[in-house]
């Protein structure tokens, strides 16, 4: 007997989760998931039933992809969380996935009820292209075979301690900072800006690569891989000097304090 997909519902239709579907549906000839959308982003939804019309469908409403689903993605803001978790009825045999980076999944259960699985996830847009890693806490086999299709599925026991991996995200829009404030330089020394902008990108993308396949020890030596002298001494010694590298730690810290102010060390009692 043919075995059949889940289907995969999205409560929101933001950035997020117009990268996962996209991912999900270049994947079509391994897993096509059935995806169901809801109408919220009405653009973004229609733009995404309009590229995979056969995997892709927009529903009348948030109960009606509840309704269908056997998957429910939580990708709502975080800050209407509660209002639409509390306003739709869940069947207890269902499904769920958090992605809202500040709540707890006790929360969570007392605003939806009780489901078959709960669990919380951190997914990127960089999945829309099946790479990168997707946190998954706790551990749950189902939950990682789907997303484990497009990215690197990360499972984790301890609730804090996926507060403390998603905590690494807001680096994100640093680090592309950082990217176009060199492309910017590579400009102002008179090389083309299309021309800069490609070699950043590529060093950057080659560096990270790299790092990919090293465990601990090896990213730990990396780092104090630079020659007393030579360029890479030259600026890693003047970034230190400057506090330029303990910055990135400290601004760590006001981002835990809104991702786990509510979540103990130790672990998440379900």
């Amino acid at each position: 007997m043919e075995h059949k997909l889940p289907t995969l519902g999205f409560l929101g239709t933001g950035t997020l989760t117009s990268a996962l579907v996209t991912g999900f549906c270049q994947r079509a000839r391994e897993t096509p998931y059935p995806i169901l959308l809801s109408p919220r982003s009405q653009e973004k939804s229609a733009r995404l039933k309009a590229a995979y019309p056969d995997r892709v469908e927009v529903a009348a409403s948030m109960q009606e992809v509840v309704d269908r689903s056997d998957w429910v993605m939580l990708a709502v803001l975080p800050g209407a969380g509660e209002e639409a978790c509390r306003s739709l009825c869940f069947r207890p045999e269902q499904k769920v996935i958090n992605f809202m980076s500040d709540k707890t999944l006790p929360q969570i259960r007392a605003w939806i009820g009780e489901t078959a699985a709960l669990v919380h996830m951190v997914p990127l847009t960089f999945n829309a292209s099946f790479q990168g890693p997707i946190v998954l806490s706790p551990s749950n086999r189902e939950a990682a075979e789907i997303f484990g299709h497009i990215g690197q599925v990360i499972q984790v026991e301890e609730r804090y301690h996926a507060a403390v991996l998603a905590a690494i995200t807001a680096c994100a829009a640093p680090f592309y900072t950082l990217m176009d404030t060199l492309r910017q330089w590579t400009g102002t020394q008179g090389v083309p800006e299309e021309l800069g902008a490609q070699y950043v990108s590529a060093f950057f993308q080659a560096i990270c690569h790299e790092a990919s396949l090293l465990d601990a020890d090896g990213l730990h030596q990396m780092a104090g891989t630079a020659t007393p002298g030579g360029i890479n001494f030259m600026v890693k010694d003047h970034l230190t000097r400057q506090g330029g590298f303990q910055m990135w730690a400290d601004a760590m810290e006001p981002v835990m304090q809104r991702l786990a102010a509510s979540i103990p060390r130790g672990g998440e009692k379900m």
